[in-house]
C-alpha cells in the first residue's frame, strides 16, 4: 500500500503525534517515569519533522500549480500566434 504524504495529511499526522508525545511527557512526569518522558520527547521531535515535511510538501504543491498555470499560458500564447 502506498503511503500518502500530502501536505495536509502530513500536517494532521504531525499535530496528532505532537499531542500524543506531549501527553506522554506529562504522564511521565506525573508517574516519575523517565522512559515515558523520553518517549514523549522523541515523539514530539518526530511530530516537528512531520510538520516540516508538510510545509515543504505544501510549497512543492504550490510550485507545481504555478508551473502548470504558466504552461497553460505558454500554450495559449503559442496557439494564438498561429
Amino acid at each position: 500500500m502506498a503511503e500518502n504524504n500530502s501536505g495536509p495529511i502530513e500536517a494532521v499526522r504531525g499535530i496528532v503525534s505532537g499531542a500524543i508525545g506531549f501527553t506522554k511527557q506529562v504522564l511521565g512526569v506525573i508517574l516519575s517515569r523517565s522512559d515515558l518522558q523520553e518517549e514523549g520527547r522523541a515523539q514530539v521531535e518526530k511530530a516537528s519533522h512531520q510538520l516540516d515535511a508538510a510545509r515543504a510538501e505544501a510549497e512543492a504543491e504550490s510550485a507545481r500549480a504555478k508551473a502548470k498555470a504558466q504552461e497553460s499560458r505558454q500554450k495559449a500564447a503559442s496557439n494564438s500566434s498561429k
